[in-house]
């Protein structure tokens, strides 16, 4: 197996395949990830366990955001792409093993330390679930130590897949999460019916193992070489420290305005509020991972190189390309969640625990999140650019000022006589969207690697194309039965379609240059490293 360094993607049509091979994965995961959420709304609905163990599962991904999550893999792909390009990959390879075994021994510790503060951070006005009763409380303390073993693991494996992002290689990876799923599930069908809430507990770590376990042969495939060593006077290490501690800062805000917050806040506003939060941020939460995440995943490593070589005309075709795909595609898919919500809940969760009364909690949190979709997914192309360019303080600014912004709108707008659990989620996107709005401006205004004009015709032809989507949804739902499926199937099918047709007629480049990166990336797959 060859060891040699892969050429990196200078070409649209490269980002398009490998976006699309991301997408696959990603969405292999969204759909196992929906059957997990199936048999775990049918186990535990929107009742107090669900929201204990929602509350819970907030501290280990904040500390898994602080230690390895997004932050390390901007900080560290950048720096490890350049030994890569050198063709150092001694360099390379005492840098991957220095931050695996740094972060190790700090996920360790920091997690032994949550472990013992958990009642504190449970139970105090400013923590998770202060306004839960005392056995739920009691519940959530349980389940944080429970799932901090999980972050440990997560924090290696998000390591190797940095790693293999950094060698254009976006295969295992995108399998991680679907075997995830698959840990989850067992746990959830196997464990919860003895012990109770525990056994999801139980079955997130052994999914965790599983990502782990599933990245380490591409590991091999590039022959990518561990050494126990530390090397904390490696000025390589130093750079990622530096590169990371803004990052770090900048998604813990974020995470901690999502997760903290949200748990905080609506532990007040009643049983079942918080894991109704929860599933409607997961359905919002789909789309965003297909195309934002999808898209920024794909085109980071490009922006990295071409950044490194200082190719501006490159660096403005492929951050212009992904926005106006960004735009392309959230905006459908954000109003497709707007009038068909309800159907998409009744048929993805309604039975068992999770009743009526839950759908309708669901849809009218998941009514807010829509503006989220769109920013969200913008902002996760925003950020990547600045990181590219190995500028990771710049968005930390920003997000003081936005993630102010978000408390400020939370806790006013979710008072009980405003909009509850609603408010939560308008805050996030109102925040997020002006978080992104600021971003593009001053990377405008630094690099110049925007094409604004053709950004914003795309996204007027964007909209028009939604509104004759909209109003054909409407039209057919007006006229259908009240059968969710039958709904989601024939009004979901025809608004597609209507997208499709006056996209294309309208002149959108995406409509056709997607398709046609996935059929050459099926005739060519080792073009984009499947």
């Amino acid at each position: 197996m060859s060891s040699q360094v892969q050429s990196p993607p200078t070409s649209s049509a490269r980002v398009a395949r490998s976006t699309l091979i991301v997408m696959g994965g990603l969405l292999a995961a969204l759909l196992t990830g929906l059957i997990r959420q199936r048999i775990i709304a049918a186990r535990f609905g929107t009742s107090a366990p669900m929201d204990a163990f929602i509350a819970a599962n907030g501290l280990p991904e904040l500390l898994f955001i602080m230690l390895a999550g997004g932050a390390l893999g901007f900080a560290f792909i950048p720096i490890y792409t350049r030994f890569l390009t050198s063709e150092d990959r001694a360099g390379a390879d005492r840098l991957a093993s220095q931050i695996i075994n740094s972060i190790f021994i700090l996920a360790l510790f920091v997690s032994a330390l949550a472990a013992l503060l958990a009642p504190t951070l449970v139970t105090a006005p400013w923590g998770l679930a202060p306004h839960f009763p005392e056995p739920v409380q009691a519940l959530t303390v349980e389940l944080i130590r429970l799932l901090l073993f999980s972050t440990i693991i997560f924090a290696i494996s998000s390591i190797i897949t940095g790693v293999l992002h950094s060698h254009q290689y976006f295969v295992l990876p995108a399998l991680s999460p679907i075997v995830y799923n698959f840990g989850v599930i067992f746990g959830a069908l196997v464990l919860t019916p003895t012990m109770g809430i525990h056994g999801l507990a139980w079955g997130a770590i052994f999914g965790a193992l599983l990502h782990l376990a599933v990245q380490i042969p591409g590991l091999f495939r590039f022959k990518v070489h561990w050494f126990p060593m530390l090397g904390w006077r490696n000025p390589a290490l130093h750079r990622v420290a530096i590169l990371m501690a803004p990052r770090v800062i900048d998604l813990m805000m974020a995470r901690a305005s999502i997760d903290w917050l949200n748990a905080n806040i609506a532990s007040g506003l009643g049983e079942g509020r918080l894991s109704s939060l929860r599933y409607a941020f997961q359905l919002m939460n789909m789309p965003w991972t297909l195309i934002g995440t999808a898209i920024g995943i794909a085109v980071f490593p490009t922006l990295a190189t071409l950044a490194a070589q200082n190719d501006i005309k490159a660096q403005r075709n492929a951050l212009s390309g992904s926005l106006r795909a960004i735009l392309t595609l959230t905006l459908p898919a954000a109003v497709g969640l707007l009038l068909l919500g309800r159907p998409i809940i009744q048929v993805l969760f309604e039975g068992g625990e999770f009743t009526s009364e839950s759908t309708d909690l669901v849809f009218f949190a998941l009514r807010f999140y829509v503006l989220a979709l769109i920013s969200q997914s913008v902002l996760e192309v925003v950020v990547r650019a600045f990181a590219s360019r190995q500028d990771t303080l710049t968005p930390l600014l920003i997000s003081f000022l936005t993630t102010a912004l978000n408390i400020g709108l939370a806790i006013w707008l979710s008072r009980p006589e405003r909009l509850s659990i609603g408010g939560l989620a308008l805050a996030n996107g109102v925040a997020v969207g002006i978080e992104a709005l600021i971003g593009l401006t001053i990377i405008q205004r630094r690099w110049g690697i925007v094409r604004v004009r053709q950004v914003l015709l795309d996204l007027g032809r964007a909209a028009a194309s939604t509104f004759a989507m909209a109003l054909v949804i409407w039209i057919a739902l007006s006229l259908l039965p009240a059968i969710p499926w039958v709904q989601l199937i024939i009004a979901g099918g025809l608004g597609g379609l209507t997208y499709v047709l006056v996209a294309y007629a309208l002149g959108i480049q995406e409509i056709v240059s997607l398709p046609r990166a996935l059929l050459q990336g099926i005739a060519r797959p080792g073009a984009a490293q499947a």
